[in-house]
């Protein structure tokens, strides 16, 4: 009998890579936008499993852990939950500075894979988003939260994916929904600097 492979539980391959429910609904039921995020995800991440494996060979814990945890930020985004998981698992170890950390970056290679074959099976069958007209900022907008989301995009921080994806309501309220999906849609592909100019312009600044 063949031995179970102990990096994954029973059952972990059952489970579809992508939660495609989860994401629309967490892109506020916008079906085009999120097909436009699953093809930036599958064009900006197929080596990223390989990039933080030879910063993590070569030394450079820092650049390893922003690594991982943009590609844990992009993973939450299109709701690839064991991707995700996996990716928090490596950040834990590489900040903990021990561990099975070779052993877990192939499990992260294995799950990205995973991800990208579905993404990749599926890609034909994604709706195409069309660009979304201009809205009109309200006349008065809390500061709060947009203030922190420039300061990461300013920054070239991560946690500016996780802000976007996990404050969706209270932006969109506060900017507008189409210009919350302008905005959103250029975090997503990682375009930091334009999105904090749109910020930035319809803040007035």
């Amino acid at each position: 009998m063949d031995s179970p492979d102990r990096r994954f539980p029973p059952d972990a391959h059952d489970a579809p890579a992508v939660n495609h429910a989860g994401g629309i609904a967490r892109l506020m039921g916008d079906g085009a936008l999120f097909g436009r995020v699953l093809a930036r995800f599958r064009n900006e991440y197929r080596q990223a499993a390989a990039g933080i494996r030879t910063a993590h060979d070569q030394g450079d814990t820092a650049l390893a852990l922003r690594l991982v945890h943009t590609l844990k930020g992009a993973a939450g985004m299109i709701e690839a939950v064991p991707l995700r998981r996996q990716a928090d698992i490596v950040e834990g170890l590489l900040r903990g500075g021990a561990g099975d950390v070779h052993g877990s970056l192939a499990r992260l290679q294995d799950e990205l894979e995973r991800v990208l074959r579905e993404l990749d099976a599926l890609a034909l069958t994604l709706p195409e988003r069309r660009p979304a007209a201009p809205a009109q900022p309200p006349a008065e907008m809390d500061h709060a939260i947009v203030d922190r989301l420039m300061t990461l995009l300013d920054e070239g921080n991560g946690d500016a994916v996780d802000l976007v994806r996990e404050g969706a309501g209270t932006l969109a309220a506060q900017l507008g929904e189409g210009c919350y999906r302008q905005v959103a849609d250029l975090v997503e592909g990682f375009d930091f600097d334009g999105a904090l100019a749109l910020l930035r312009e319809r803040a007035g600044g």
